[in-house]
């Protein structure tokens, strides 16, 4: 392996982990919210900051409306050309879009971690809460959860926004 692969393999290593390293801060807010405030509060509080900082970033990112866009804009966004997640479109038409996320690091940290399935499927509601923020933004968003896939992939729904962006 040369230098410049190297230097490749060390940075998706980097990636990975930095997303990973994302997923224990959100497992610790949340571990130490529900001690504080009980499980109903602490779910309400780490949503409502977590969906604010999506939003942020949605501003911050300013992704395109139009959906052809969007997707072209959705595949190069993520790391590694999309290895971290083996983004699948299912569908990409005026209507709709919808990507099959074949893996997620969050959760595949989450699961080195030795979580129960039932850990990280509530991990994954709770993160996902950055997502209808930062999509929500834009689109009309909704996820279909790995756990209800019979392939463990997660199904990202798009649509136009009611009365646009």
């Amino acid at each position: 392996m040369d230098e410049r692969d190297e230097t490749i393999e060390g940075l998706r290593k980097d990636v990975f982990a930095a997303t990973v390293n994302r997923g224990l801060v959100y497992t610790a807010m949340l571990k130490e919210m529900r001690k504080e405030f009980g499980e109903e509060k602490a779910s309400q509080v780490f949503k409502r900051a977590i969906f604010d900082h999506g939003v942020k970033m949605a501003r911050f990112l300013d992704p395109p409306g139009e959906l052809g866009a969007f997707k072209e804009w959705l595949l190069d966004f993520l790391p590694d050309g999309g290895a971290m997640h083996e983004p699948e479109v299912l569908r990409c038409d005026e209507g709709g879009l919808d990507v099959k996320m074949h893996r997620c690091p969050l959760k595949e940290g989450w699961r080195m971690l030795g979580l129960s399935e039932e850990e990280v499927a509530d991990l994954c509601r709770h993160a996902d809460a950055f997502d209808h923020g930062f999509f929500g933004s834009v689109f009309d968003y909704s996820m279909d959860l790995w756990s209800e896939q019979p392939d463990d992939s997660c199904i990202l729904h798009f649509r136009p926004k009611r009365g646009g962006k």
